[in-house]
């Protein structure tokens, strides 16, 4: 377990979990109306901004993940944000 200034995994699990589900469904929102309104630029900025947002997020969970008492935490929020990165590429 690690001490210091590190931050909490369940401080980025949930509340930068919440954050990046918001800022998620706002960027699909506005890439769907680029897409859908001719503006492919956009639509790929917005997109771009997502697929961002969400490795800024796994980076942050993956550093944090080994700040906790038990380690099966550990390896079940990498594996959950590896399962979300793939599943965001396929599916969006």
């Amino acid at each position: 377990m690690h001490s210091g200034t590190s931050t909490d995994l369940w401080k980025v699990w949930w509340l930068g979990g919440a954050l990046l589900a918001a800022f998620t469904i706002a960027l699909i929102w506005a890439t769907e109306r680029a897409y859908d309104g001719g503006h492919v630029a956009l639509g790929a900025l917005a997109e771009t901004a997502r697929i961002l947002l969400y490795l800024a997020w796994f980076l942050a969970v993956w550093r944090c993940s080994r700040n906790v008492g038990r380690a099966l935490w550990t390896y079940l929020a990498r594996g959950l944000s590896i399962a979300g990165l793939i599943a965001s590429a396929v599916l969006y």
